[in-house]
């Protein structure tokens, strides 16, 4: 009996210590429900934007013109989306930025930290001027 009892109190404090260190060595972070809606509507429309823009270069468009019809499209899909005009255009920017450079960075001599910063100002010049 007295086994019996030692063995169960081992066992019992070796589960607990077994998840308290669980706990203390993943690192867990609050996230808010907004954020996760935000973050996924945000790489949608990032996507769209990609795909949109990319098949514009691949038909032979200018880069200017490229932006320009992916904008428009992309504003028309998203509009009515609860959300997308609370986006932060900022990080939508340079998460579209990043996105183009990889997928069709190449044809339109884009590469590198430098562009993609450039690319992120061109991208939120034109969508303040076709947002208006």
């Amino acid at each position: 009996m007295k086994n019996k009892f030692k063995k169960t109190t081992l066992r019992l404090l070796g589960l607990i210590f077994f998840i308290f260190s669980t706990f203390g060595i993943m690192h867990t972070e609050e996230l808010y429900a907004s954020d996760g809606v935000d973050s996924v509507l945000m790489k949608k429309v990032s996507q769209s934007f990609t795909k949109k823009f990319c098949n514009s270069i691949g038909f032979g468009l200018s880069k200017e013109s490229a932006m320009i019809f992916s904008l428009k499209e992309n504003n028309q899909v998203f509009i009515k989306r609860k959300g997308f005009n609370n986006i932060n255009k900022e990080l939508l920017a340079e998460e579209i930025a990043l996105d183009v450079i990889e997928k069709c960075g190449y044809p339109i001599n884009l590469s590198g930290e430098q562009d993609a910063l450039e690319f992120k100002s061109y991208y939120l010049s034109k969508d303040n001027e076709y947002s208006d």
